[in-house]
């Protein structure tokens, strides 16, 4: 009798163990594929800002190595989901010698597509000085798509303009500075006046 006691009791612990090392079987089993599947999936995709840079200048070089443009501001923050820079109080200056030098100013700006587009947001103004053979020209709008690498200015939203003494407004807007070619699209007004050197020019024939 004692004899079949120790028997039974010997398969209740053999049992016990065989239960507890089956349980630790599938535990590890399951964590292991759970690591798995979690390595498997894609990772999300990083939304928030990698780097800032402040007070930072930035100057843009043409194939040719010669200084195309540059962009400071205050702050510049890059988003690594699109690969695109934001920009507090951008300033932005025309380098290229062989175009009429062009200076913008802008709340705050958005840069993208490899630096080719420059998106410039609130209290926007484009300067560019009178030179010998083109007059003065301001702009200001809410917003400017400046592509650097044409040289051209565009907007959808009412911009106001000055070249030489004349006024323009309008909605909607593209303007090469290489061809000094303006194009208002909607809503056009404005006032035109000769500049003393076309007056005089005039005068003579």
């Amino acid at each position: 009798m004692k004899n079949l006691r120790t028997t039974y009791r010997f398969r209740f612990l053999l049992l016990l163990v065989l239960f507890i090392l089956l349980a630790l079987g599938s535990f590890w089993l399951l964590q292991v594929m759970h690591k798995n599947t979690e390595d498997s999936l894609p990772k999300p995709a990083r939304t928030e800002p990698d780097y800032y840079v402040e007070h930072f200048n930035y100057v843009q070089m043409s194939p040719t190595g010669q200084p195309r443009y540059n962009i400071a501001g205050d702050l510049l923050t890059h988003n690594p989901v699109n690969d695109s820079f934001d920009v507090q109080k951008p300033v932005i200056h025309s380098l290229d010698k062989e175009k009429p030098p062009m200076n913008l100013v802008a709340d705050r700006g958005m840069i993208e597509d490899n630096n080719s587009k420059v998106h410039l947001y609130g209290n926007v103004n484009a300067d560019r000085p009178k030179t010998p053979k083109a007059d003065n020209f301001h702009l200001k709008t809410e917003y400017l798509l400046l592509l650097p690498d044409d040289d051209i200015m565009e907007s959808d939203k009412p911009v106001e303009i000055t070249l030489g003494l004349s006024t323009l407004n309008g909605t909607g807007m593209h303007f090469n500075n290489s061809t000094r070619e303006l194009k208002l699209f909607s809503k056009v007004r404005g006032v035109l006046r000769s500049t003393p050197r076309v007056a005089a020019d005039e005068a003579k024939k």
